[in-house]
């Protein structure tokens, strides 16, 4: 089954890079449209509440958090090693403003290369973090090349 086909009838597994107040609401929608959710983040003792479904962010209610991990539609984990089973990888990392108000891309970066190790065809990656016009085609593009795909 192609991608589109996989979109369109829900079968699609999601991992989505970054649990905080972009990357954790956009994984309840999308949980509750009805993919399947592989959230992953780098703070440990983050990964282990959502597991929970305790939530730490007001927008995001546990009763919520806890419907979609009974469903079997979310869960959380503390390495990337989810990506390799991902049709579709959202990157929803920090991208902090230096002291001349440039984005930091490093977390964009880190994603990038672990995305890379585990990239295979017919993934589609996507960019939610707020960054500057060409982040994808300057840095993501580049790295993820490298494999070969």
């Amino acid at each position: 089954m192609d991608l589109e086909n996989l979109i369109k009838t829900k079968k699609s597994k999601v991992a989505i890079i970054g649990l905080g107040y972009v990357g954790l609401p956009h994984a309840i929608l999308m949980a509750n449209a009805g993919f399947r959710i592989y959230g992953i983040d780098i703070k440990k003792e983050r990964v282990e509440k959502l597991n929970k479904g305790e939530s730490y962010i007001g927008d995001v209610q546990g009763k919520e958090l806890k419907k979609i991990i009974e469903e079997g539609k979310f869960q959380a984990f503390f390495n990337f090693e989810p990506l390799k089973d991902a049709d579709i990888i959202i990157i929803c990392v920090p991208t902090p403003l230096d002291k001349n108000k440039v984005p930091d891309v490093s977390y964009i970066k880190n994603s990038t290369e672990e995305i890379r190790k585990r990239l295979r065809k017919n993934q589609l990656i996507i960019l939610e973090s707020t960054t500057y016009p060409g982040t994808t085609e300057e840095v993501i593009l580049p790295e993820l090349a490298k494999s070969g795909l």
